[in-house]
């Protein structure tokens, strides 16, 4: 149920980290974006670009800020 409802942030084959972003690889061989080596993901919930309806979901999951 976590992966259905927290997506992972995939990285494109071609996509380049820069600064605080890096591109880390899953068990599954598919590539992630990380922030400060920390993974990122999605929330399911959000369905247009500004939608922030997961941030602070159980009191864990928060923003990725830079």
């Amino acid at each position: 149920p976590c992966a259905a409802n927290w997506p992972p942030l995939l990285a494109a084959a071609d996509a380049k980290a820069r600064g605080d972003y890096s591109i880390i690889t899953r068990d599954d061989g598919t590539k992630q974006w990380a922030y400060k080596g920390k993974p990122l993901y999605l929330w399911v919930k959000d369905s247009k670009p500004g939608d922030r309806t997961g941030d602070g979901f159980n009191n864990a999951w928060r923003i990725a800020r830079s």
